[in-house]
């Protein structure tokens, strides 16, 4: 579970196995707490699969970071996918 990105409380990840069989996206969930689940944004179009665990405006804070930092995003989801490692971006 590669970390790609960190912002403040908010933590951008990959699972491994999702970056194999599905479209570029990550998961994004707030630092604190073991029981929490993630929510899934797909990085292309920037559609929310899944909200998990994160309020409405921790999911707008999460979609204007990846907008923001889209390109370089994409490409650290490309590195996992091609087995490569990835340094966690310190978002903005």
């Amino acid at each position: 579970m590669p970390k790609i990105a960190v912002y403040k409380f908010l933590t951008f990840y990959i699972f491994a196995f999702d970056a194999m069989n599905e479209p570029a996206h990550l998961h994004v969930a707030k630092e604190k707490g073991n029981r929490q689940r993630s929510a899934k944004i797909w990085l292309e179009t920037l559609e929310v699969a899944e909200k998990g665990s994160l309020t409405g405006a921790e999911l707008n804070q999460a979609l204007k970071l990846i907008k923001e930092n889209q390109e370089e995003l994409i490409k650290a989801f490309n590195k996992v996918k091609a087995g490569k490692k990835v340094t966690t971006i310190k978002l903005k």
